[in-house]
């Protein structure tokens, strides 16, 4: 089979391998789309060496498939059914799994995050990771869960109704599917970051989106401007230093925060106590059939969001582009591995 490989930093090859056998409680899956995303591109550049200890290695998470075979001890699944995969492995039978929380298993065996590679024709996958997609819902769109999912949990333990307003820090990636998920759930949303073309597509959208002119730059005078007092519950989906600061920078007193990765926090324990704030974790999701649900219903699609599609061959092109200046003018690239959408 044809498979991405990185070699190194900014070294992506694609290279001849052997179709993998699925082992128990595995399935091979025929990957027919392929959606970057931010943690594919850390990867590619294993930014401060935090994603990558020895090479070469896959890439790839967010995708959608056609089984093509299973192991042994895999039941509800059978070749030919057309699937999307979770980010997070878990064992199914633990308190959490069982009520549905999946993301959070208990079993200390899947407490490392072991993600799939996809960047290639033929994938394993765990079959708890699998779903199966309606008939309504495309590979395309199916290959785009991940920031959907992230989302659904986020406004889930926010607690959030329709009318309410959120702001969605950052418009990567995971932001567009944060605003897109919000605009479903009849959210009223502010968009807040981006320096190109990304904050049109968010208020393409329908999001009111408040960019910025340099990277970096403050947003908060502005956005406390729109919304004077600040806003009652933000998603922060860049994961990054400037994110979380305009996060609680623009979080009114009372005000829910969702986090979905980064590092120190912007502010002090009796920060957090004097403006009785709120934080939440959001540890990916578990709400895969929710999101296609939205989509199959034409409640939500990111297809205004895709800014490319390219084959398998030409996948280091589209990450040496994800990966520089014109970053902030593309939404969503696309890898067409199977021929189909």
């Amino acid at each position: 089979m044809r498979a991405a490989r990185l070699f190194g930093p900014g070294d992506l090859r694609i290279v001849d391998l052997p179709v993998p056998v699925p082992g128990p409680g595995q399935v091979l899956v025929r990957v027919m789309t392929y959606a970057p995303y931010g943690t594919d591109v850390g990867t590619y550049l294993n930014r401060h060496g935090r994603y990558v200890s020895a090479y070469p290695v896959g890439i790839g998470a967010d995708f959608s498939g056609i089984v093509e075979s299973c192991g042994p001890g895999v039941g509800g699944l059978a070749p030919g059914d057309r699937v999307a995969a979770l980010a997070l492995d878990h064992c199914g039978g633990c308190a959490n799994c069982t009520s549905g929380r999946t993301n959070l298993c208990l079993d200390p065996a899947f407490a490392t995050l072991v993600r799939q590679t996809c960047c290639e024709e033929y994938t394993l996958v765990s079959a708890r990771k699998l779903a199966v997609l309606p008939d309504n819902v495309a590979f395309e769109d199916a290959a785009m869960l991940a920031g959907i999912v992230d989302a659904l949990n986020a406004y889930e333990q926010m607690g959030l109704d329709a009318g309410d307003n959120v702001a969605v820090v950052g418009v990567g990636a995971m932001g567009l599917g944060a605003i897109a998920t919000a605009i479903a759930l009849d959210l009223h949303v502010t968009a807040l970051g981006g320096t190109g073309g990304r904050s049109k597509l968010a208020a393409g959208l329908g999001a009111v989106a408040l960019s910025i002119a340099h990277h970096g730059e403050d947003l908060a005078p502005r956005a406390m401007a729109h919304r004077p007092g600040g806003f009652p519950a933000i998603i922060e989906t860049t994961a990054s230093d400037w994110g979380m600061a305009q996060a609680f920078a623009v979080a009114a007193p009372g005000a829910i925060v969702a986090l979905t990765g980064g590092g120190q926090l912007p502010l002090t324990s009796w920060d957090v106590v004097d403006r009785e704030l709120r934080i939440v974790g959001v540890r990916a999701g578990h709400h895969q059939a929710r999101a296609m649900d939205l989509i199959a219903s034409g409640k939500l699609s990111l297809q205004s969001t895709v800014s490319g599609r390219f084959p398998l061959e030409c996948a280091a092109d589209a990450f040496t582009r994800l990966a520089g200046e014109e970053a902030k003018d593309i939404g969503r690239f696309l890898i067409d591995i199977g021929g189909a959408r």
